[in-house]
C-alpha cells in the first residue's frame, strides 16, 4: 500500500499519445499504429507496452524528482497542499468536486478568498489555485472516476497535472495492467505530501511547480521560507539545477496555536495569508506573518453553532487585552462533539511575534552578563585578600 504521508511524485510532463482499446471499457498508453509506425519486426503483444514505454523514457528528458519524505509516526494525519495550475476556464465548485479533498469552504479558506464567494466563481485559465488535502495512510483522497476515453496517463497528467504517474496510480490502487482500466472505476489519486516537521517546528507541506523563470531564491521568498531550508529538504545541491516544471517541496511556515491535544482538530495547520473552518465550521482561524498566532473568531450568523464561552476577564474570543509582549488574547482551544458541540477558550500571552522573542532574549543576556560580572569582580576580590594574606 502507498503510504501518502511518504510520497515521492515526478514530475515528467510530456505526454504519449493514447492508444484505445477495441473494447470501450479499457485504455492503453500506447500510441495507435495510425499515429506510431509499425515495428519491424513486430514485437510479441506482451512486450509491445514494456518496449514503447522504455523508448519513450529514453526520448523524453525528465526532471528531476520531488520527494516528499515522512518520519512521523504511524497514523499521523496533517493537512497538505497542491499548487494546481487551471488549463481551462472553470469555477471554484467545480474545482471542489472535481479533487473532493475539501468544502467550498475549505478551498476558499486556503486562498484567502472572501467566505461568501459563489461557487460559480470563475477561475481564470492558467491560474494557480491552493488545493488542500488530507495527508495520511487513511486518507486515501481524492478520488477519481475514470471516464469514457480516459487512460491512466492521461489522468494523471491532463486531470492531475502530473503531481503524480500512471505508475503511481496503479501502485496505489494495485492495478496489474497499466493498460487496462474500467469506465466507472474509482482511482484514488496519491498527491505528494508530507506531515514532517522542518527544523523542529510544524508546517504545511506545499506541492509547487516550478513555473519558467523560477529560482530557488525567488520561491524561497514568495513562500516565506529560507532558501537553505527549500533546498535542503529536495535535495538540490546547485540551484541553478533547477528545472521548469519541477515538482518543489515547500514548507509553508504555519501560525502556532493553543488547540488541546485532546482536540478533534489539534492538528490544524494554517499557513501565513490564508483562514481554515473549524469545529463544524464554527470557527473561523486566521494566520498572518504579523504574529503567526492563530488567531480565531466564532463565524457568525450560524444558528447551528453553540455560544463561545468567554476567557478570564471577560475577553471574548479573538479580543487582546493590554498591548506590546505583555498582550494577553482569548484564543481558541479546540472543541468536543459529545452530545453536542462544545468549543472551548484559553486566555494565552503574545509571546509568538520576533520582537518579543528579540526581548525576551535580551532580558536574558543582560541577566547573564551582569550575572557574568558579578562573577568576575568577586574573583577579582579574593585575588586581592589571598595577596594581603
Amino acid at each position: 500500500m502507498v503510504t501518502a504521508s511518504c510520497r515521492a511524485s515526478s514530475s515528467t510532463r510530456v505526454n504519449p499519445p493514447v492508444k484505445r482499446s477495441k473494447s470501450s471499457h479499457f485504455h492503453s498508453l500506447l500510441p495507435s499504429s495510425s499515429t506510431m509506425p509499425a515495428p519491424s519486426p513486430s514485437p510479441p503483444a506482451s512486450l509491445a507496452v514494456p518496449a514503447t514505454v522504455l523508448l519513450l523514457s529514453l526520448l523524453v528528458a525528465t526532471t528531476s524528482v520531488a520527494n516528499f519524505t515522512c518520519a512521523a509516526p504511524p497514523g499521523t494525519s496533517c493537512q497538505s497542499a497542491i499548487g494546481y495550475r487551471v488549463r481551462n476556464a472553470t469555477t471554484y465548485g467545480a474545482l471542489a468536486s472535481r479533487f473532493n479533498t475539501t468544502t467550498l469552504a475549505g478551498l476558499l479558506g486556503a486562498n484567502n478568498l472572501p467566505p461568501t464567494t459563489p461557487p460559480s466563481s470563475r477561475v481564470p485559465a492558467n491560474a494557480t489555485v491552493r488545493i488542500p488535502f488530507r495527508c495520511g495512510q487513511s486518507d486515501q483522497l481524492p478520488i477519481y472516476t475514470v471516464q469514457p476515453e480516459d487512460g491512466l496517463d492521461a489522468i494523471a497528467r491532463n486531470v492531475f497535472d502530473a503531481f503524480v504517474t500512471y505508475q503511481e496510480i496503479a501502485t496505489a490502487n494495485k492495478i496489474p495492467d497499466v493498460n487496462k482500466i474500467n469506465v466507472g472505476q474509482e482511482l484514488w489519486i496519491p498527491l505528494p505530501c508530507s506531515c514532517d516537521q522542518v527544523d523542529n517546528a510544524d508546517v504545511m507541506h506545499f506541492a509547487h511547480i516550478v513555473a519558467g523563470g523560477e529560482n530557488t531564491s525567488g520561491i524561497a521568498a514568495t513562500f516565506g521560507v529560507t532558501e537553505s531550508t527549500l533546498l535542503k529538504i529536495n535535495n538540490i545541491a546547485d540551484p541553478k539545477s533547477l528545472l521548469k516544471d519541477q515538482i518543489l517541496d515547500v514548507p509553508l511556515p504555519v501560525c502556532s496555536s493553543s488547540i488541546s491535544t485532546t482536540s478533534a482538530d489539534h492538528d490544524l495547520r494554517v499557513p501565513n495569508g490564508t483562514y481554515a473552518l473549524t469545529a463544524q465550521d464554527c470557527i473561523k482561524c486566521s494566520c498572518s506573518s504579523n504574529t503567526f498566532q492563530l488567531n480565531c473568531t466564532a463565524v457568525q450568523g450560524k444558528k447551528e453553532c453553540p455560544a463561545v464561552p468567554s476567557c478570564s476577564g471577560g475577553l471574548k474570543l479573538g479580543e487582546t487585552s493590554g498591548s506590546g509582549c505583555g498582550a494577553t488574547m482569548c484564543s481558541y482551544s479546540g472543541y468536543s462533539n459529545g452530545s453536542s458541540l462544545s468549543i472551548q477558550t484559553t486566555t494565552v500571552s503574545n509571546q509568538t511575534t520576533k520582537s518579543c522573542e528579540n526581548s525576551a532574549g535580551s532580558d536574558g543576556s543582560r541577566f547573564a552578563g551582569s550575572m557574568w560580572r558579578v562573577s568576575a569582580i568577586s574573583f577579582h576580590m579574593v585575588l586581592i585578600m589571598i595577596c594581603f594574606l
